[in-house]
This record gives C-alpha cells, sequence and structure tokens, in this order.
C-alpha cells in the first residue's frame, strides 16, 4: 500500500517495535515509562475514524491508519499496565531503569517465581528483551540450597545478590496476540508453524455522493478493514507459548531466525530435556598387588618361558590399602515442554562392607571408605559374592590352563585351586585343594592333596604326603609311596601308596601298596604285602591277578649269619682266655699273692710292717704276670658288650621279620570273577617297586620271579592266607 493518511503523527515503542502515524504533523511521546508500561499519549486525532480497541488492561488502546511505509501498518497504541486493584509485584523482584531482576536474599525457590510469571502472562504480560536462559534458571533451577550458593558467588565476586532477565514488563495488544498460532507437541518436541501474519482492523473513511438532481453530493462514512504485514516477536513469543503449554526448551536461535527472515514453514522449535544419567557407586583399585604379573615368565638362561607367567600370586601386606568406595553420583532433573520434570534413574548404590572378607576391614576416614588388608597373605576374590579376603593360604577361581595361569610353581603352604586344572598343565605347590576336574598334573612337595571332583587322564604326585579323591579317578596316574592314597572310584588307574584304599570300586586298574584295602575289584592287577578285597568281581574275560609281595628275606639272613658268626668268635677268644689265665695263676707265687691282696681288700687281713715288707717284695716279683691277667680282664669285657649287642640285634631283627611276616596276609570276602592269588617273593638285588617307572611298575606286577607260588585260582569262593602259619582257607 501507498499514500499518506490524514492524522496525527505519534511514535511510542512497544513490543519492540516502533509504531509511527504521520498525519497532521503533530508529534507526541510515546515511550514506555521505567516500569515498562506504555505512557498514554496525547495526540490530535479524528477519533471517529478509527475504531476503538481495548487493551488487556482495560485501558483505551486508539490506532489510526497511515499510509506510509510499504513494509508495515504502523499502529498508535496507549495501553495502561498499572491500574487500580493491579497485583503488586513479589518482594523478591526488583525494577529499575536497568531492567527487572530477581533479589536473590529475598527469593525463596523457583516455584515462586513461576507461580508469578504464569499469572502475570495470563493477564497479558509479556518481559521485553528477556534474558532466555535466566529466565529458564528463575523458573525451574533455583531450589534453597541453589539460592545460597548462587549468593554466595556473587558475594565472591564481588557483586550484588540478584540476577537481571528482563529490560521490563509490558503487554501485548489483543490484535497482536492472535497472530500466535498454536503449536504441534509430539515426542517431546514442540514444531511451529511459521507463515505470514499481518494486522487487521477497521478504519472509518467518508465519501461524497451525488443527489438526485445530480448536482449536489452528500457525505457518507464507511468502515474499510486494512491489513498491514507485521512480524512476530520473540518476547511476545515466549509469552504466548507458556500460555499455549510450552514452557521450557525453547530454542531461542531457531526462533529468532525464523522471525528475522521471514521464514514460512514448520520448525522445531522446542525440545525436551532429557535428565541426565548419575553414575553408580564403584570401588576403585588402589594396590599394584591386586593385578597379577601375566607376563611370560624367564628360564635360567634368559629365555622366555611360555608355560609360566611371572608373578600370578602377588602378597599383600597388612595395612595396605586395597580399594576405595566411589560414591554414587546423583543424575540431573530433564524438563518436559510443560515444565514438569523429568527425574533421573536412581542410581545403584554399593554395600561397601559386604566386600570384606576374612583378613580385610572397612576403615572410613574424611577421604572415603576403604578396604584395607589386616594380615600378610595372598588376595582371593569371590567370583560369586565380589568378596575380597586376605588369606594365608592361595586361593586361585580362574582355573590353570595356558590362557590364564599357564603351569603354576607356588611358594604357599596352602593352595586352593576352584578352577579346572587343563591337561598338559601342571601346578607344584604344598597342600593342594583343587574343587574342579583335574586334567593335568599336580604336584605336591608332601602335605596333603584333595581333589574334591575327578582326576581325568591327568597325574598327583605326593611321594612324602597324602592324596585324597572324592570322585572318580579315570586313565590317572597317582603316585605316594610314602603315603596314603585314597580314591573313591578308579578305573584303569595306575596307584602307587604306601597305603592304598578304594572305598567304592576299582576297574582295570593296577595297584601297588603296602597295604590294600578295596570294597569291589574287577580285571585288576593287584600286588600288597597285606590285602583286604571284600568282592571280586567279573569283568569280561579278564581276570584279577593278587600278588601277595613277601618282605625280603635274603639280606636278613645275611645280617644272622654273620652276627651269628661273630658271636661264635666271642666265644672261641673266651675260651682261649680262660686257658692263659690258668697258665698265669699256676706260675710261682701268684696264687699267693691274688689270695692275701684278696684279704687285704676285704680287710679280712692286716699286715705287719715286716709283713708288708715281705708283701711289697712278693708283688713286684708277680707284677708282669699281673699285668698280663689286666690285660685278659680288660679284653674280656669288651667281648662281653659286643656279644650284648650283637645279641640285641640279632633279637630286634627276628623281631622285625615276625612282624613283617605277621602283616603278610590277603582276605577276599566274596569271589564271582577269575581270581588267581600268588606270592611274589622279592629278588636280592632288585629295586624298591616304587621307585620304578610306570611302565616297569606294570611290567612287575605281571611278573612271576623265582620262588613265586600259587595259592588261589578259581572264580567261586572266598580266600584268607597268612604268611606266619603259611596256611590257607579255602571254600
Amino acid at each position: 500500500m501507498g499514500g499518506t493518511g490524514e492524522v496525527a503523527a505519534d511514535q511510542v515503542e512497544f513490543g519492540g517495535h516502533d509504531w509511527t502515524d504521520n498525519g497532521s504533523g503533530v508529534p507526541v511521546a510515546g515511550k514506555l515509562n521505567s516500569d515498562g508500561v506504555a505512557v498514554r499519549n496525547n495526540f490530535r486525532a479524528a477519533a471517529s475514524r478509527v475504531n476503538p480497541v481495548t487493551g488487556p488492561c482495560g485501558g483505551r488502546v486508539r490506532c489510526k491508519c497511515m499510509f506510509g511505509r510499504e513494509d508495515r501498518l504502523m499502529v498508535v497504541a496507549d495501553a495502561e499496565f498499572q491500574q487500580e486493584g493491579a497485583e503488586p509485584l513479589p518482594r523478591f523482584i526488583i525494577k529499575d531503569e536497568s531492567g527487572v531482576w530477581v533479589d536473590l536474599n529475598c527469593f525463596r525457590a523457583s516455584s515462586d517465581f513461576s507461580e508469578w510469571v504464569d499469572r502475570l502472562f495470563v493477564r497479558g504480560a509479556y518481559f521485553r528483551e528477556l534474558d532466555y536462559p535466566v529466565f529458564l534458571r528463575l523458573a525451574y533451577d533455583f531450589e534453597p540450597g541453589v539460592v545460597a550458593d548462587e549468593i554466595g558467588a556473587c558475594e565472591a565476586a564481588g557483586r550484588p545478590s540478584r540476577l537481571r532477565f528482563a529490560r521490563g514488563i509490558s503487554h501485548i495488544l489483543p490484535l497482536r496476540s492472535v497472530l500466535y498460532r498454536g503449536l504441534k507437541i509430539s515426542g517431546g518436541r514442540a514444531e511451529y508453524l511459521f507463515e505470514p501474519v499481518s494486522l487487521e482492523f477497521s478504519v472509518e473513511q467518508q465519501s461524497a455522493e451525488a443527489n438526485e438532481t445530480g448536482d449536489q453530493r452528500s457525505a457518507r462514512t464507511e468502515a474499510v478493514v486494512v491489513a498491514q504485514k507485521t512480524r512476530l516477536d520473540f518476547d511476545e513469543f515466549i509469552a504466548q507459548m507458556w500460555l499455549k503449554g510450552l514452557r521450557y526448551g525453547v530454542d531461542e536461535a531457531v526462533v529468532r531466525k525464523a522471525i528475522g527472515e521471514d521464514h514460512v514453514g514448520r520448525e522445531t522449535i522446542a525440545a525436551a530435556k532429557a535428565p541426565s544419567a548419575g553414575r553408580d557407586a564403584g570401588v576403585e583399585e588402589l594396590s599394584d598387588g591386586l593385578r597379577r604379573d601375566d607376563a611370560p615368565g624367564l628360564l635360567p638362561d634368559g629365555r622366555i618361558n611360555l608355560a609360566r607367567f611371572r608373578n600370578r600370586f602377588p602378597q599383600i601386606r597388612a595395612g595396605v590399602k586395597l580399594l576405595r568406595k566411589t560414591p554414587l553420583v546423583l543424575g540431573n532433573l530433564g524438563r518436559e515442554l510443560n515444565g514438569r520434570p523429568l527425574a533421573p534413574a536412581l542410581p545403584k548404590d554399593l554395600d561397601f562392607a559386604a566386600l570384606a572378607g576374612s583378613g580385610t576391614r572397612i576403615e572410613n576416614t574424611p577421604q572415603g571408605e576403604y578396604l584395607v588388608a589386616t594380615i600378610d597373605g595372598f588376595l582371593d576374590i569371590d567370583n560369586d559374592s565380589s568378596k575380597m579376603s586376605v588369606t594365608e593360604k592361595i586361593i586361585n577361581r580362574g582355573g590353570v590352563s595356558l590362557r590364564t595361569t599357564g603351569d603354576i610353581v607356588l611358594m604357599g603352604d596352602e593352595y586352593e585351586e576352584h578352577g579346572e586344572i587343563q591337561e598338559g598343565r601342571v601346578v607344584e605347590g604344598l597342600n593342594i585343594t583343587t574343587f574342579a576336574d583335574v586334567f593335568g598334573k599336580v604336584v605336591s612337595k608332601g602335605g596333603v592333596v584333595v581333589l574334591k571332583k575327578n582326576l581325568s587322564g591327568g597325574a598327583v604326585v605326593n611321594h612324602g604326603g597324602q592324596v585324597m579323591i572324592e570322585g572318580r579317578a579315570s586313565g590317572a596316574t597317582i603316585l605316594a609311596p610314602g603315603g596314603e592314597v585314597t580314591v573313591r572310584h578308579a578305573e584303569n588307574s595306575l596307584i602307587v601308596g604306601r597305603r592304598v584304599v578304594i572305598s567304592e570300586r576299582a576297574v582295570g586298574c593296577d595297584i601297588l601298596a603296602d597295604e590294600l584295602e578295596i570294597a569291589l575289584a574287577e580285571a585288576s592287577v593287584l600286588g600288597a604285602a597285606a590285602l583286604s578285597i571284600a568282592e571280586v568281581r567279573a569283568h569280561g574275560s579278564a581276570e584279577t591277578l593278587v600278588s601277595i609281595l613277601l618282605p625280603p628275606d635274603g639280606e636278613q639272613h645275611e645280617l644272622l649269619a654273620a652276627a651269628r658268626a661273630q658271636l661264635e668268635g666271642l666265644q672261641a677268644a673266651d675260651d682261649e682266655a680262660k686257658q692263659l689265665i690258668d697258665s698265669l695263676r699256676g706260675r710261682p707265687g701268684v696264687e699267693n699273692y691274688l689270695t692275701i691282696a684278696g684279704k687285704v681288700r676285704r680287710q679280712e687281713l692286716t699286715l705287719s710292717v715286716e709283713q708288708k715288707v715281705a708283701f711289697q717284695k712278693l708283688r713286684d716279683s708277680v707284677a708282669p704276670v699281673l699285668k698280663a691277667l689286666a690285660q685278659i680282664s680288660e679284653q674280656g669285657k669288651a667281648r662281653a658288650s659286643h656279644r650284648e649287642t650283637l645279641q640285641a640285634a640279632i633279637a630286634g631283627v627276628e623281631a622285625e621279620r615276625r612282624t613283617a611276616n605277621e602283616a603278610v596276609k590277603c582276605s577276599i570276602g566274596e569271589i564271582s570273577g577269575e581270581v588267581i592269588v600268588r606270592t611274589h617273593p622279592a629278588a636280592p638285588d632288585a629295586k624298591l617297586p616304587a621307585s620304578l617307572a610306570p611302565n616297569e611298575l606294570k611290567a612287575f606286577l605281571r611278573a612271576m620271579p623265582p620262588g613265586c607260588r600259587p595259592l588261589f585260582a578259581g572264580s567261586k569262593g572266598c580266600f584268607e592266607w597268612r604268611l606266619v602259619d603259611d596256611a590257607k582257607v579255602t571254600s
């Protein structure tokens, strides 16, 4: 549109726009006062030419038409924000020439600010030159604790404890409020359709008409609808969207750009704020001892040993802090578009005390909670309960394999393995207990080896200690020649022990022992000095071979023969000494001297001075003979002592032979399969059976050495035999 009108020229700042009316040439001041309220303008115009409009607060708004600029129709407005009965400002709101502020010293919480803003917007007001980020903070983020923190921050910075959020407060004209459309809210996002907007209002105009004669004109007033293109205003936009339910999350940059560029189209103008996730309580490792060194070990010559790791089980010292609890961190609230808070998921707390096992304790300090070792030992972490303990024994729960541990050589006094020991892997230590199947090799330097599960294809070696297998031994080798072996069930296994007990069943096994007890034997080769078999059953066509190991007798025979020969030599020496003594005593004066000397020693005779002189002369004359007799007497005492020693040795050997023979026995309670029982004498120069290699041992049990004597062969009945009486009873 173009042209000019015939109205007064007025200019007033309102809603961020300059409204100008050019006409009669009378300038009018139309600025906003310090309270942000439009000042009533006194202008001269033909009021009858413009329809009056009532403002949102009841004030009269007079609008006049002008035709000056093509881009907009200017409107002169006069509105009253403050009038009689208007709600006073809250005590936490400060308005001055610099803007609208929130006094933090009087501010309680964001809820008070939001309620005031809501009442203000409902009355048709809005904030000019709004600082939207500060506005949102005041509306939602200030709780009593946050207010106190903000006051402290202001005081620390040396500035007043207040926040500016707007330039002023104004009212939006009704003819502009209709410019703001509805929203489309879905999925936490708000969309707004931007389109060209214009102001529409009616203007009264007079026109002249000809009369019936055609020479006179009459004046007629008519209403003309005027539309003028305009723009939305961001400050008004925020207030209007608040009333439409959009109270949070407006993207200021998007809205300002769309308004400034006269954008046409639907835009996403706001998005809800998702709550930020918190952080669960956790633990922080503080000791290097919690991490094992799985680097390959080194051989003595410096080469890498891929079968072993360097430090699989580091030691923990008493007083070392192992873990620190990291407290949970709450997440931040999110916001829906209507301002309602979105609570984040509550982080999970950690029962830190539940992690403390034996050998540890919880210490509470100003720096936090700590798990501290109370003893020197090895770390044990239970995978099921996550309980951490420090124990004097080494505990491993991950099993033994080339991937996890490699071969293990332990320096501790006790070891527990809760995982499988894989085939080809070796565990060396002392007092070893396993809680899973063993397929590899376990070597103990003594003590007790306990397998809670099965030994399959593996081996257990404990030369001087005890081996207990609570499960099955299948295709296994068990060597404890100086100790005791207890197995519940054995199949196709080689077992060596001083005492071996098979509590349930032995099938296809080779067993060597001093003492052997079996509940049920099938198709096995057994060798022992003392055997007690409750039952023997058939197992296919294979027979059960029982060898009763006789004690070695040749060496003891030689010892006894040598001792008896020495006794005979001592007796001959005694006889010879007796003859020599009789000969010496028969020499002149010897017997007389010995008789007088004996009476004097027993105080049966008292010699005079003359007799003492004569007795001394007699002693001097027989002195050589007396010396010889004394030597013969000492030699006789030595032979007597040697005789006693030999006699004691002979008695000990004979008692040992008797005890050994009494221990050699065989008892088979029930026979229902093919059984062969025989004696198995020990060869004089043979190695001890327990020292033989596995293949040599199997051959030894099946061999028939010289002197082997069959005692029983059959498939029914029972058998009882003892070496001491060398008799057998069959039925």
